[in-house]
């Protein structure tokens, strides 16, 4: 039970429980425990979300990609502790908007979403985290679409890339052409180059052939 317990406070869901809390969530709720091997598919692009998924173990690969006449595709490695798009539970789009593959072994943990609004609510702290979550994803948003502009082509395309990614550190990698790229930046296709040539002469990211790679997505900040 303890080690449980302890995996469960590092969820931002159910940080600030009480061992009591959780003895009596677990007499209430039904949780089910499923383990995955590298390269199985835990969640995919467009699956219902029905349920609250929680990686207790591993590593995992998010991938989300964007389609129209401008593809993307933006890969990103994530360890536990772990809650799987909570955004996604309610409103107009009730889907994941990413795809979840296991990169290790990897542990995760489903509660049905009925269990968060018919049981867990009861619970004042989980309410309140559920809240600080959801408005701490609206606040970043409002951030990225109020900030000041980019003071250099170089800091535009940073913030770019980080406002693509869900966690600001770390390697990441972006699978998109040139041509797309400068559309999204509303660059020239020249320009473009240049300023991708400029970041990787600093270390910043390397670009081949349509493959982006960020060593770690930090060094991205203080230009954005």
């Amino acid at each position: 039970m303890a080690t449980m317990y302890d995996k469960l406070l590092q969820l931002s869901l159910f940080q600030g429980l009480t061992l009591n809390d959780f003895t009596d969530i677990l007499s209430k709720v039904k949780f089910r425990f499923e383990n995955y091997k590298a390269g199985d598919v835990i969640i995919s692009e467009g699956e219902a979300c029905k349920r609250v998924a929680f990686l207790l173990d591993g590593e995992i690969l998010k991938k989300t990609v964007v389609t129209g006449d401008h593809p993307m595709e933006v890969n990103e490695r994530l360890s536990a502790p772990l809650t799987f798009e909570l955004s996604s539970l309610f409103g107009r789009q009730t889907t994941y908007r990413s795809t979840y593959i296991a990169q290790t072994d990897a542990s995760v943990m489903w509660m049905h979403k009925r269990f968060l609004i018919e049981e867990l609510n009861i619970y004042p702290i989980v309410d309140m985290n559920y809240r600080n979550i959801m408005s701490a994803q609206v606040q970043a948003l409002n951030s990225h679409l109020w900030s000041a502009p980019a003071s250099s082509e170089k800091g535009h395309l940073a913030r770019f890339l980080l406002q693509h990614v869900e966690l600001p550190q770390g390697p990441k990698v972006f699978h998109i052409q040139k041509a797309d790229l400068a559309a999204f930046l509303n660059e020239s296709f020249s320009k473009t180059s240049q300023i991708l040539k400029e970041m990787q002469h600093e270390g910043l990211l390397t670009y081949e052939r349509g493959l982006l790679t960020i060593p770690d997505a930090a060094r991205l900040k203080e230009l954005a």
